[in-house]
């Protein structure tokens, strides 16, 4: 990249502007909206809307990556402000194939389905399920996330209370559920896991169905 190059890019990051380049040529993924940080910057062009620039924090999911985090800066119009929620809101996005760090969100795609890189090793699903600390757990809730595991099987993200009497803690993990397991995700249900080596790394093992006592 030479210097105008450069010095292009600076300027389109100082006014919110995105990388035409990317929008139309770059991967197409999703992300979870973690965080928004409103400027005082507005741009209005003719007699259109009013944008206003803002840095964008994302949980970027590309088809057989394993997910990351990415900020991008854009000019959003100020009258969608309110729909973007961080914990809530889902994104389309386009990543530069030759730089993961370059992301745009692209308003006009629908987000799509995206299957996920698993853990490896000690991380991975598998091996937690053959060789996790078994523990009771209790569903308080659960939505679907629209990626799709290595298995095949959705991914919910799922938040659980892992019942250790007096030392229960909750937990928010991303599990696939396959389909003869989906009447199980409700408020309440009591059903088994594993956790490995991080008392966060939940696995619920489906196989054994819920519990009953």
């Amino acid at each position: 990249m030479g210097f105008f190059d450069d010095l292009a890019d600076s300027f389109r990051s100082a006014v919110g502007g995105v990388d035409n380049d990317v929008l139309a040529n770059g991967i197409l993924g999703r992300a979870d909206l973690l965080g928004v940080d409103i400027s005082g910057m507005t741009l209005q062009v003719g007699n259109g809307l009013v944008q206003r620039k803002a840095t964008f924090t994302l949980q970027v999911y590309l088809e057989g990556e394993t997910p990351y985090q990415a900020t991008t800066v854009q000019r959003i119009e100020e009258i969608y402000l309110p729909q973007l929620v961080p914990g809530q809101t889902v994104l389309a996005v386009r990543v530069d194939p030759e730089d993961r760090s370059k992301v745009v969100i692209d308003f006009h795609t629908p987000v799509p389905t995206v299957t996920v890189k698993g853990g490896e090793g000690r991380d991975s699903a598998k091996w937690i399920l053959e060789n996790g600390a078994e523990a009771k757990v209790v569903l308080v809730a659960s939505q679907p996330m629209g990626l799709t595991s290595q298995a095949g099987d959705p991914v919910h993200g799922l938040t659980l209370t892992i019942d250790k009497g007096a030392e229960s803690y909750q937990v928010q993990v991303g599990n696939g559920v396959p389909n003869s397991a989906l009447p199980l995700l409700y408020p309440g249900s009591k059903l088994y896991a594993r956790i490995g080596d991080d008392p966060d790394d939940v696995v619920v093992d489906w196989a054994r169905g819920p519990r009953t006592d």
